[in-house]
């Protein structure tokens, strides 16, 4: 029934239905009041589909202007006859939203009328058909008229000559009025003399200058805007105001005016289809496309719920809260806050790109930025007491001259003194600080500066800092004064660069002064990983290191001398390994040659003492060297800042283990170190929710990299979970060991995933779903056990046995599981009758107890990873935990209530558990059901996509599943084509993506090209997804960051990028601009 609702009627079948229904009656003023009661049933009839979603937004407005071009040329029929008059010359123009093609509920409608020759003749009839569409009797009424576009407005004549309309526009034509012909069509009258005027007007509407153009266009919306403003309606107007309708007609229409000549494919009649062409032609870019569309769409969606709600024009927003909370609703928002959030940032997007291409407003010049040199003397401190020792007199005047400037604003000052052409001698004081050391040595190697010698002291006679900087207490910080010589492989260093490093490393140091000596760690480490992958070195072996430890030479601090082979970055790999030990250095000698490293170090605990505990002093060796090293093999790393603390946070847990030294020795394989650089830089959320949590699972597995080179087979996990299954002696341990095993297994395939040991694109899919498919079945048959325990077999009323199937869908169903996938599943079961045990029930209870007890049997650790989702079942969250196959069969029938979104989803069914061969009836049946030769309902589809993006994507975002030429386009696409031709070809009825386009193209669906374009987009959007779900550890957080936040960044070294960030963004527009262009295949599908 919701098809014929849904059909899409072409402009002859609405003339033909509209005269049929004037023909039924005899005069005049009867046939009009027969097209009038026409009109409303079909207005009627579209409202109903706008609002159960059964057409999209282009198909509603589209019809709408069909039915508006039929009614026009019924009614011209029907009085031309009456006043017998031949309209051969005569025809009528549209402009604006009929002219476009995509009218409202409550349009005025612009008109036109021309003639070839004589027109004054016509002058009457043009006066009769106004009168008769604008007229309102008992039967409705049909529209408002302008006429308002003719040459010279309302005093100019009502029907126009061509000839004298050409002259008019090379004379007098305005601007505007050249706008506003970019929608101009003939609707009714003889096509050809509308066509004519057309084709002569085009060379002149395109001749006009872009500052012309543009100059109109702002003048015009600030004329408008001015006038909402004027009267109180600058806010929530949502077709003039700021950032409206408007705005993105206007933006199209201007650049079509712009480029129109030189670029005849731009020119387009309708909004949607003039941005289409736009970004085609690279006029605007992809992302503008997506984010001008999708707002349009969305206004004109408010638009027309308005009008639908008041049957009359509306274009605000309703100011009573109470009107706007039923408007939210009607546009399934939760509230009247998330409609006016998604309205106010759609309208933000818009205009930025209107003034983008219309108001060309110059970028503001900047200026440098200078901080004021500070005089302010401060407390001047001393050193330690051996720092006379080394420096003249002339040296410690220098020191606390530089010192003397330290305050809250300035916690450190750096000056550089030329020795040669190539070293410098550089001085750093400031306040001190734990890892303040590793901080400046790590800005040198990004600098590119390589430290040849150097001493480290520290004061000694203030307390050292160790909570945040204040200007109460400036006085009690102790102070550190840092002298090394530097040697920089560039032949000249503009001074240049010294204040820059001192600007980079006050930055740093004022974030851990403020309290935040992680995240200042953290960017430091991002920014030497950037440098290491330059160095040639980064990817060798790791060289071993040489630390003795001595606590008898000074009563204060504990000596680290330290031997090894001097290569890039090491000071700050080596300070950087204390500073995250919460180990301090208040003395340090460096000295290195013939590529070799001496460094003495005196160091303190995090208390300021001596490090004298035998456990403390054998963790700070092995963590020294293994920090030392996992810092060189950071550039390995999609996130170094979070791969440093997140390895840090491990081997604090190592060091709480009773075997840990065993432990740390197998941390010390350079393969393994590599591979949790890898893992512990993926994501913050991949550490605290599942890597940290699992650290017993991690280990074994990740130090043990032979086996991990390997998949499981689905056999392998059967074995191995039943054996351990076998064990446990109660229900409640039988959970736990399947849940544990789920855990360790899932993260076996996601660490192979992640370290890139699955070769093909779908491994990993098959792994996880191997895993699901074992864990489904073992959940199952614990849950019938025990049931049939207590309550005995399910039965028909016949008493013969009434089997089950646990049917997949979605990801599952297609085996296409990714990273934080959900499992959608269906359960259907045969017939329903009772049980045979001794506290009998009926079948339906027996199988709903079931899922409950299969539900409870699997955790999720986060929402959307694991989860089980039954909503897909008959009537979602409202229907039966499990369907009878009768009621499935009636449910999802032609004529059945299923939407057909949800006999849609039915493309993925695909039984993992329970009787194999009753599940293969299933198929079978739902074969039957959605594979009838019936074409796809493309409008349908279409319209719960715009529903999608409305309500689940953020304006001006990218969501790479949702939003336009995301993930669902691509496979609604694919299901699209697999319901149209499956009837005939059963080898397309297959729940797996890639499948069945290799099989669309066996059959000559698509070809080879389209085969690939879309298979290479399909691919890059689930790794995209797969590398977003790592990162943010949400299924359901799917939005692309910004290309310039440090996500970005991430993402785009998870995914290869390295550091090519517009080169990932230019590959999501490619591959999104290919999924758009071949939804296209959907529009040739048989009617």
């Amino acid at each position: 029934q919701y098809r014929q609702l849904a059909d899409f009627k072409h402009r002859q079948k609405f003339f033909e239905e509209i005269s049929a229904a004037a023909d039924e009656v005899t005069y005049l003023p009867e046939k009009l009041d027969a097209v009038r009661s026409v009109q409303n049933w079909e207005i009627l009839r579209l409202g109903a589909c706008d609002t159960f979603r059964l057409m999209d937004h282009k198909s509603v407005t589209l019809q709408l202007a069909l039915l508006a071009d039929s009614v026009v040329q019924c009614y011209l029929t029907l009085i031309a006859q009456e006043m017998q008059i031949d309209v051969s010359d005569f025809a009528v123009i549209a402009f604006g939203k009929l002219g476009g093609e995509e009218l409202n509920y409550s349009s005025d409608i612009d008109l036109m009328f021309i003639a070839s020759r004589e027109a004054e003749r016509f002058w009457g009839l043009g006066q009769r058909l106004i009168k008769a569409l604008i007229e309102s009797t008992g039967h409705g009424f049909l529209y408002r008229v302008d006429m308002r576009l003719r040459p010279w407005g309302r005093s100019g004549p009502l029907v126009t000559n061509v000839d004298a309309y050409i002259d008019y526009l090379k004379k007098s034509g305005q601007i505007w009025e050249k706008q506003a012909l970019l929608k101009a069509r003939c609707i009714a009258g003889n096509q050809t003399v509308g066509e004519k005027l057309l084709n002569q007007i085009a060379p002149i509407i395109f001749h006009v200058s872009p500052d012309e153009v543009r100059s109109n266009v702002i003048e015009m919306k600030a004329r408008i805007e001015a006038k909402l403003e004027k009267t109180g309606r600058q806010w929530g107007d949502v077709k003039s105001g700021h950032g409206s309708i408007r705005d993105v007609e206007f933006v199209t229409q201007g650049l079509q005016l712009i480029y129109g000549a030189s670029q005849p494919l731009v020119r387009s009649t309708t909004t949607l289809d003039g941005l289409v062409r736009l970004a085609d032609m690279g006029l605007i870019q992809a992302d503008e496309y997506r984010r001008l569309s999708t707002g349009y769409v969305f206004l004109r969606t408010i638009e027309h719920a308005m009008q639908l709600m008041h049957n009359k024009p509306m274009h605000r927003l309703p100011q009573d809260r109470r009107e706007l909370s039923y408007l939210a609703r009607r546009l399934d928002f939760p509230g009247p806050e998330e409609l006016v959030s998604h309205y106010e940032q759609h309208c933000r997007e818009i205009r930025a790109i209107f003034d983008k291409y219309m108001v060309e407003a110059e970028e503001p010049q900047g200026t440098p930025e200078t901080s004021p040199h500070q005089e302010i003397r401060a407390h001047l401190g001393t050193a330690a007491v051996s720092y006379e020792e080394y420096f003249s007199d002339e040296k410690i005047d220098e020191h606390i001259r530089l010192l003397s400037e330290l305050d809250e604003q300035n916690v450190v000052r750096v000056q550089a003194i030329p020795i040669d052409e190539s070293r410098w001698e550089l001085t750093v004081v400031g306040f001190d600080q734990m890892g303040d050391l590793s901080v400046i040595a790590g800005l040198l190697f990004v600098f590119g500066y390589d430290i040849e010698f150097g001493n480290v002291f520290t004061g000694s006679d203030v307390a050292a800092a160790s909570s945040k900087l204040s200007a109460t207490d400036i006085g009690r910080y102790r102070k550190f004064v840092n002298v090394f010589v530097v040697r920089s492989p560039l032949d000249v260093v503009p001074p240049a660069v010294w204040t820059r490093y001192e600007s980079d490393l006050s930055e740093l140091l004022r974030l851990m002064h403020g309290g935040h000596r992680h995240e200042a760690q953290g960017q430091l480490a991002k920014r030497v990983a950037g440098a290491l992958r330059g160095s040639p070195t980064s990817t060798g072996p790791l060289l071993p290191v040489e630390i003795s430890v001595e606590n008898l030479i000074n009563p204060e601090s504990t000596v680290l001398q330290i031997q090894a082979e001097d290569t890039p970055g090491f000071l700050y790999e080596l300070t950087n390994a204390l500073s995250l030990s919460d180990t301090s250095i208040v003395r340090m000698q460096i000295h290195s040659s013939s590529h070799r490293v001496l460094d003495t170090l005196h160091v303190v605990d995090g208390h300021g003492r001596k490090i004298e505990d035998t456990q403390r002093l054998r963790e700070l060796r092995v963590a020294i060297v293994l920090i030392k090293h996992f810092t060189h093999l950071l550039p390995s790393s999609p996130n170094p800042e979070s791969a440093l603390l997140h390895f840090r946070e491990l081997l604090e847990q190592l060091f709480t283990q009773t075997h840990w030294i065993n432990q740390l020795a197998q941390l010390q394989q350079p393969e393994v170190l590599q591979a949790l650089a890898k893992l512990l830089g993926v994501s913050d959320f991949l550490w605290d929710d599942f890597l940290k949590l699992q650290h017993s699972n991690l280990f074994p597995i990740v130090t043990d990299l032979d086996a991990l080179q390997h998949p499981q087979t689905r056999a392998s996990l059967s074995n191995e979970l039943n054996t351990e299954l076998a064990t446990a002696a109660t229900h409640k341990e039988r959970r736990a060991v399947l849940n544990a095993f789920k855990d360790r297994e899932m993260l076996r395939a996601d660490l192979r995933h992640i370290l890139g040991l699955q070769s093909k694109f779908g491994m990993f899919s098959q792994e996880l779903t191997d895993i699901a498919e074992v864990i489904v079945d073992a959940a199952l048959r614990q849950c019938q056990d025990e049931l049939q325990a207590v309550h005995g077999r399910p039965l028909s009323y016949g008493g013969n046995p009434s089997p089950f199937a646990v049917c997949a869908l979605g990801k599952f169903g297609g085996r296409e599981l990714g990273f934080a996938s959900d499992i959608e599943l269906m359960f259907v079961y045969e017939n329903d009758g009772q049980t045979s045990g001794r506290q009998p029930i009926t079948t339906l209870e027996f199988y709903q107890h079931l899922v409950e007890c299969f539900r409870k049997s699997i955790h999720a650790k986060r929402k959307g990873i694991f989860e089980v989702d039954l909503r897909l079942r008959p009537y979602g969250k409202a229907g039966s935990l499990a369907i009878a196959l009768e009621a499935f069969q009636k449910y999802f029938s032609l004529d059945g209530p299923a939407w057909p979104y949800e006999r849609q989803a039915l493309v993925k069914l695909r039984p993992v558990g329970g009787d194999a061969e009753f599940g293969q009836r299933v198929t079978q049946l739902r074969d039957q059901l959605i594979y009838t030769g019936q074409p796809f309902d493309v409008n349908a589809m279409r319209a719960m996509r715009e529903k999608q993006i409305q309500q689940l994507v953020k304006a001006g975002t990218f969501n790479a599943k949702l939003s336009s030429g995301g993930l669902a386009d691509c496979e609604y696409l694919v299901q699209g084509l697999q319901i149209t031709y499956g009837y005939d070809q059963p080898s397309l009825r297959t729940p797996n993506t890639r499948e069945a386009l290799k099989a669309l193209e066996a059959h000559g669906v698509i070809s080879t090209e389209d085969r690939i374009r879309l298979r290479d987009a399909y691919r890059f959007l689930r790794q995209v997804i797969d590398a977003l779900r790592m990162v943010r550890g949400d299924a359901r957080v799917l939005t692309v960051p910004p290309i310039d936040s440090e996500e970005f960044e991430f993402l785009a070294r998870r995914l290869g990028y390295r550091e090519q960030l517009q080169k990932l963004l230019s590959d999501i527009e490619h591959h999104t601009t290919q999924v758009i262009e071949l939804s296209k295949l959907l529009d040739t599908l048989p009617s």
